[in-house]
């Protein structure tokens, strides 16, 4: 586990660079660090990787490094150093980390405190994102615009993140049946049934329940069939 931990480090020690604010609407913040200030940020700062950036509502940012540009939209927030890509093996890794980290934590339960805005049901996953001062949904839009710009690695370990950090966010099925999709799209079926199996354990709607059945039986399959 400790080779685990100091790779996992490794690799993301080497992934230092730094990233420019290009443009801003509206309310944008960031946090340094440790540091647990939030500041306006002004177009043409200069960051690196250990900052986090908030919007607000009706409020955008674009960020640009020497490989890449990517918009964070309103009420989201965003690690920096998440806007990468990641291979699957850095992914798995990531996700090692996670169930590290996880570890000392008991089995999932749901109690019916449930932060989740449905409605989005019938909508389909490209209208997750939710409008909420809730930091934790904030980071999952964030996660959500990561998957949508092409970056589904770093998507899935940023919601990993956020579950664990924001325990509420865990119960907004939609979210996790769509990150779960990704590990599923990726070929981790190991990973993507251990994750569909916690989600059925949550408050689902009916339409919900039958996606998340389904998708245990498919992946069921695939994981006998191997």
């Amino acid at each position: 586990m400790k080779t685990v931990l100091v790779l996992f480090l490794l690799s993301f020690t080497l992934y230092a660079q730094t990233y420019k604010i290009e443009k801003i609407d509206g309310i944008v913040k960031v946090q340094i660090g440790t540091d647990e200030k939030w500041v306006d940020v002004k177009e043409g700062t200069v960051l690196k990787s250990n900052s986090t950036l908030k919007t607000g509502e009706k409020s955008s940012v674009k960020i640009k490094s020497d490989e890449l540009n990517f918009i964070l939209k309103e009420s989201s927030a965003i690690s920096v150093s998440s806007i990468k890509k990641m291979t699957l093996d850095e992914l798995l890794l990531a996700l090692a980390m996670e169930d590290m980290l996880n570890a000392p934590k008991k089995k999932e339960k749901t109690n019916g405190k449930n932060t989740a805005v449905y409605g989005t049901e019938e909508k389909g996953n490209k209208d997750l994102h939710i409008s909420s001062d809730d930091f934790g949904i904030k980071k999952l839009n964030g996660a959500l615009q990561l998957a949508e710009n092409g970056f589904k690695e770093s998507a899935v370990v940023a919601a990993k993140e956020t579950y664990r950090k924001y325990p509420s966010t865990k119960e907004l099925a939609q979210f996790r049946i769509y990150f779960a999709d990704i590990l599923y799209e990726r070929g981790l079926y190991e990973e993507a049934y251990d994750e569909f199996g916690l989600i059925k354990n949550l408050k689902l709607s009916d339409k919900e329940k039958t996606e998340v059945e389904n998708k245990l039986e498919i992946i069921s399959k695939k994981l006998v069939n191997r």
